[in-house]
């Protein structure tokens, strides 16, 4: 069966860690997968169009509660057969919501690996019915019953890696840049070390989340194994070559034991920079030491509201002042380079309040910063208190829908909601101006050892020495060799620099082996090389890796 699935994307970015996960599952189960991208400012009636040519068997949306509205006028412009089932945030918190489009067949409850490879069999067999884990399912009276129960949460180490070439070429994607969090696009990949998250925001989803699958107490419970994480990422970096990893965990793993592990793992096997985000509470000194270790290079966190009381009180973000200047101090101390999240037109702000969100973050001087405006969301302590009916369809654009209608909204007119906008745009933009430009991505990104490819072969064309492995380190391009006249030794091809030293020069190149010395044939064979090479550039080779 093919299914299509249907993410929602403001800015346009090509990724979303949803479907590469979940398209892994069904390409694993033996069937088709394919992915499509709406930005919110589409008109409905293309996305439909592009939708319908993919001829799927299903349709699968993946949708958070601002796209909901966009996704209902999708399908109710949709002229296709297929099976629709829709999961995600808002079908789990408010699955009546979703049951009220009739174009709706299945509602995910929670995570859905196992629910849709269930549905996908039952489907191609044709002995679809009720009794599937975690999903709710419309029969002749429509979704009549109640919802059911979540699948119970899978254990991660046991699920596919993601699917990253269901978005395209990964290496074009990241060209684009696909990552969220610091002040330039750049070539980090996204990936993920954990699910869940141990606080209790109420403001967020992910506590009411954990209780739908089962996780009721505050600690972690579904962390990666650290070897089988560093294998696998490990793996993503030979494959795609990103500039680092950006780690999409609600919250990055904080049990110090595994922290350990993972910053002895990580530089040996890994080796490429990374970022995370963690909660201020648990970003303790210690924690961010074994971060800095294992080669962090951007740790981000919720600040979320500049009024302490606010945070207290309203979010149950329960930061202090005193906190928050402690961690973005040892950051610093450490060398950590920061990222910052914040809301505003929170419930009951003020503007008193919102420009004390400015004045905190100017005197904790993140290097960056993430805004957005605050929307109630179903499930969460303060959209339950907010919101009485979330918005029907959208009409000709996605983002073109009713707005919320909120009991508990901010408390400050249009002029001073004008003013707070100003006032945050104007900060993000001196950050950016202050981080200056994106610096070049390097071509000698460490690699893991790997086989030669036939292009560096080709390049190399070697004749009857071989070439056992090739490998990037920050010392150049590192070959193992061998022969019947000589043992595996390993030389060294390297960008010609002033004053450095080796045993051979080519026009760009420079060409040594390692130990004391060498065997004549292995001289000869860097002799050779050097005239092959006469012309060639080190980023010929490392393109030819």
């Amino acid at each position: 069966m093919k299914v299509s699935f249907v993410f929602f994307t403001d800015p346009p970015r090509p990724f979303s860690s949803s479907v590469a996960q979940l398209a892994a599952v069904v390409r694993a189960a033996g069937h088709e997968a394919s992915a499509l991208e709406v930005g919110r400012e589409e008109r409905i009636v293309d996305a439909a169009r592009r939708l319908e040519a993919e001829a799927a068997d299903v349709v699968a949306i993946s949708s958070m509660t601002r796209d909901w509205p966009g996704a209902a006028g999708l399908l109710r412009e949709l002229e296709s057969d297929a099976f629709v089932v829709v999961g995600g945030y808002h079908a789990t918190m408010a699955p009546r919501d979703v049951a009220v489009s009739p174009r709706v067949d299945a509602i995910c409850i929670g995570e859905g690996e196992r629910p849709l490879a269930a549905l996908l069999d039952r489907l191609a067999t044709g002995t679809l019915d009720a009794s599937l884990p975690g999903l709710w399912l419309r029969a002749d009276a429509g979704f009549a019953d109640a919802p059911p129960a979540a699948d119970p949460e899978p254990v991660i180490d046991a699920l596919p890696r993601w699917d990253y070439e269901i978005f395209g070429d990964v290496r074009e994607l990241l060209g684009r840049g696909i990552n969220t969090f610091g002040p330039h696009v750049d070539g980090y990949l996204p990936v993920r070390a954990s699910r869940g998250c141990p606080f209790t925001c109420a403001y967020c989803s992910a506590p009411r989340w954990g209780k739908v699958l089962g996780l009721s107490d505050a600690r972690m419970k579904n962390v990666r194994d650290v070897s089988a994480l560093c294998e696998e990422l490990a793996d993503l970096r030979d494959r795609y070559a990103p500039e680092g990893f950006e780690f999409w965990d609600e919250h990055f793993p904080i049990p110090l034991a595994w922290l350990e592990a993972f910053a002895r793992a990580y530089p040996r096997r890994v080796g490429l920079p990374f970022k995370v985000e963690m909660h201020p509470n648990a970003a303790t000194r210690p924690r961010l030491e074994l971060l800095a270790e294992a080669g962090c290079v951007l740790f981000h966190c919720g600040v979320e509201a500049g009024d302490e009381a606010l945070r207290r009180d309203v979010l149950d973000r329960r930061s202090s002042d005193a906190r928050l200047d402690q961690l973005f101090a040892d950051c610093r101390e450490l060398g950590l380079p920061t990222s910052a999240s914040l809301m505003t037109m929170l419930p009951t702000e003020t503007r008193a309040q919102a420009h004390s969100t400015v004045s905190l973050l100017r005197k904790l001087r993140p290097g960056s910063i993430i805004w957005s405006t605050y929307q109630p969301l179903p499930g969460t302590v303060l959209g339950e208190a907010a919101v009485e009916a979330w918005p029907g369809p959208a009409r000709e654009t996605f983002d073109d829908y009713d707005d919320l209608v909120s009991r508990t909204p901010a408390d400050m007119t249009e002029l001073e909601r004008g003013e707070t906008f100003h006032e945050l745009a104007t900060l993000q933009n001196e950050l950016v101006t202050a981080a200056g430009q994106a610096p070049p991505r390097p071509l000698d990104r460490p690699t893991g050892k790997r086989a030669p490819s036939e292009g560096l072969l080709a390049l190399l064309d070697l004749g009857a020495v071989r070439v056992r492995s090739a490998r990037l380190d920050p010392s150049g391009l590192i070959l193992e060799l061998a022969a019947d006249s000589f043992e595996p030794r390993e030389i060294v091809l390297a960008p010609l620099e002033e004053g450095a030293r080796h045993y051979r020069r080519a026009q760009h190149l420079g060409l040594s082996y390692r130990g004391k010395d060498a065997p004549r044939a292995l001289l000869d064979c860097l002799d050779a090389m050097a005239l092959r090479l006469a012309s060639a550039t080190f980023t010929e080779l490392c393109a030819a890796l």
